[in-house]
């Protein structure tokens, strides 16, 4: 059996380094055992710390009372959202202003981040993290929000913890965490670096850690069953669930795919964060996380539910959500070659003409059948995702609901920014429709064709100003990817161009629609199979 052990400090001390060394040399923990640090940010705590500046926010997971959490069917989101919040240790303040609510979230998730990255550079941490290594022990630090005693309890329960490590400030809420968790051993930090025990864990044919998906998920309505061409990835073996899956996942669930969300299964370091994650079957899922603040409950189920019916070879399936307490999560199938984004960024070798040609015709599918469904936008080379057969799959649509949100993340060489996949006319209508949709297209079917450009090979200019009066002068050939000029298919490339041209026409009106644009590249693709 696997030994889970959760380390609980509270973040507004100094990390008890002695404690972690010795749970490492003391505990019976074998190769394969997880061992996680929590350091938790107590809300009323924060206007105590003056000594760091703040940082920018980010969307880590935030932790609710259980007294709440078990009450969510009860009380209203926002009211829920609003006592934690307020909540001030005893304190007297009552904030009910939603700006100045919102201004404490943000305040919160600040000295959350601050407190990740804090220990992601403590160099004690780092010397843990070898020892830890060198024993094979999975060991991992996460910063988190809550009051102390409500987050250990139910962080224990979420990650099945065999042993539960209770900060030295915890003495007073020895006998709740008890009470509140009945299998797990129990112990506690001193000052000193000694850690003692206050219970012992009950014999093992006693404990139920694992959760078997099947019994606990809700699920949704059953999707119509589908056949798709790419079931199996056929490089790595990936495998894409086709049997109409959709189910309302735990947080407890999620917490065992990803190992407690631990930082080595996390993709996404952006505000909203994704994290890779593997189900008890065995089936590979992506996790989206988004933070509590922005969608109500009642929206976050509307659109999990809508997005579930959108099901398409080309589309990345969406296999069900969590909501419990703060937590929101969409989780999708895994897709298991990264992003065309990635692909464009690393000027792989891997995106011969035939195969670009075959992410775009898949893509204008996808969207085909997307704007069928009245979903539109994301159309960006990081929402294209790739199998190792580049197979596209479109990620992310339906969720973006201001464009501008990315418009500073980079990648390692020059990346697209937002504003350059919108239509000229998005300012005046502020809304995602079939046309801008067609003309982001374009400027990603522009980028598959000429590899991605740093500002030194586009002379300072932006993308779409570089390549323009190449397109009107017809000098077709200087627009290649220098990495397949070579492979390049004259009549192809010329008709291609003419697609682009109409893509990226100014005039919305004198664009083909999305269906046109799949049928031209059908025709495109068909030419080299004669």
């Amino acid at each position: 059996m696997v030994e889970r052990v959760v380390i609980v400090q509270d973040a507004s001390t100094a990390i008890n380094v002695e404690a972690l060394r010795w749970v490492l040399t003391n505990l019976p923990l074998k190769q394969g055992d997880i061992m996680r640090l929590f350091r938790v940010v107590q809300p009323f705590m924060i206007n105590r710390r003056s000594d760091h500046p703040p940082l920018p926010s980010c969307g880590l997971c935030f932790s609710m009372p259980s007294s709440s959490y078990h009450e969510i069917n009860n009380i209203s989101f926002s009211n829920s959202l609003t006592n934690l919040v307020t909540s001030g240790g005893g304190s007297e303040e009552k904030l009910n202003s939603s700006a100045t609510i919102q201004k404490k979230y943000e305040t919160i998730e600040r000295e959350v981040f601050e407190r990740q990255a804090e220990s992601q550079n403590n160099m004690e941490i780092k010397h843990i993290t070898r020892l830890a290594l060198s024993k094979q022990i999975d060991f991992d630090t996460s910063a988190e929000a809550g009051t102390l005693k409500d987050f250990t309890v139910q962080a224990a329960k979420d990650f099945g913890a065999t042993y539960v490590i209770l900060d030295s400030q915890m003495k007073k809420d020895q006998k709740y965490v008890i009470e509140n968790l009945t299998n797990c051993a129990i112990l506690i930090m001193r000052r000193n670096g000694r850690v003692d025990s206050l219970r012992d864990r009950k014999p093992e044919k006693d404990v139920n850690l694992h959760i078997n998906i099947h019994q606990t998920s809700t699920y949704g309505e059953r999707m119509q069953e589908l056949v798709y061409d790419d079931v199996f990835c056929t490089i790595c073996g990936n495998e894409r669930l086709a049997n109409g899956f959709f189910a309302q996942f735990t947080y407890a669930e999620l917490t065992f795919a990803t190992y407690g969300f631990s930082q080595k299964y996390l993709l996404s370091k952006q505000r909203k964060r994704v994290y890779k994650g593997t189900l008890r079957s065995g089936l590979h899922i992506v996790i989206r996380k988004h933070f509590f603040a922005t969608i109500k409950e009642e929206d976050f189920r509307s659109l999990a539910h809508t997005l579930s019916n959108a099901r398409h070879e080309h589309v990345a399936t969406l296999l069900g959500f969590c909501s419990e307490g703060y937590h929101r999560f969409l989780v999708y199938d895994f897709v298991c070659n990264q992003s065309l984004s990635t692909h464009l960024s690393a000027r792989s070798g891997d995106l011969t003409w035939e195969r670009r040609l075959k992410i775009a015709l898949g893509t204008s599918k996808g969207l085909e059948y997307l704007h069928s469904r009245n979903i539109y936008g994301c159309v960006r080379p990081r929402n294209i995702l790739l199998t190792h057969d580049f197979q596209p799959r479109l990620a992310n649509f339906g969720l973006t609901k201001n464009p501008y949100e990315d418009l500073n993340h980079l990648s390692e060489t020059r990346v697209l920014k937002t504003f350059e996949y919108l239509a000229p006319e998005y300012d005046e209508t502020g809304t995602d429709s079939s046309k801008t949709d067609v003309y982001s297209f374009g400027v990603v079917l522009l980028e598959l064709l000429t590899g991605r450009k740093t500002p030194e090979e586009t002379n300072g200019e932006s993308f779409l100003r570089w390549a323009r009066p190449l397109l009107a002068e017809k000098v077709y050939m200087d627009l290649v990817d220098p990495a397949m000029k070579e492979e390049t298919h004259l009549l192809q490339l010329v008709l291609i161009v003419r697609l682009l041209e109409n893509c990226l026409s100014y005039d919305p009106n004198e664009r083909c629609s999305i269906a046109e644009v799949a049928t031209y590249l059908r025709d495109i693709v068909a030419i080299n199979d004669h």
